[in-house]
């Protein structure tokens, strides 16, 4: 009979902490605060602070706004797609059904294609913009730039 008692209390406790862990992300969802892997609750706001961190420290020219402006745009754009990206996927994870494999699959498959997309048209661009860079801002763009897809400038 204590045997069964041992096990009903560990179940009791085991439950409590998962509730108690899905309320704290519960709440990091809703107050904006990040979710997994260190990524910013807001991507827009992210990309906008890295972008203008990196356009002080290239020191873009007036002759060179319109290859940074298009490179800019890009990047914002990436990152409005994927803040929409993760808010869907969030209101699919608060209902209760849960997509097939088949569904999951073709998700990923949809995904990958629309990042080998963006990836094309993002090497154009930052081609462009390195084109019309000093020697000296080149030398920043080689460390900062093109970063595993994901412009992980210092912020």
């Amino acid at each position: 009979m204590k045997s069964w008692k041992r096990i009903a209390v560990g179940l009791a406790t085991v439950a409590a902490l998962g509730a108690g862990a899905a309320a704290v992300q519960a709440n990091d969802a809703s107050t904006g605060a990040s979710y997994g892997r260190g990524h910013s609750a807001d991507p827009v706001a992210a990309a906008d602070k890295r972008l203008t961190r990196l356009k002080a420290d290239l020191k873009i020219t007036s002759a060179q706004e319109s290859a940074w402006n298009a490179y800019a745009g890009q990047i914002r754009q990436r990152a409005g797609e994927m803040q929409a990206l993760h808010n869907q996927m969030r209101e699919r994870a608060s209902g209760n059904t849960r997509p097939s494999a088949p569904e999951r699959v073709e998700r990923q498959a949809q995904f990958a294609k629309q990042q080998g997309e963006y990836l094309e048209r993002l090497a154009g661009l930052t081609k462009d913009l390195y084109a019309v860079l000093t020697p000296e801002q080149k030398t920043l763009a080689d460390q900062r730039l093109g970063r595993g897809g994901r412009h992980h400038h210092r912020a």
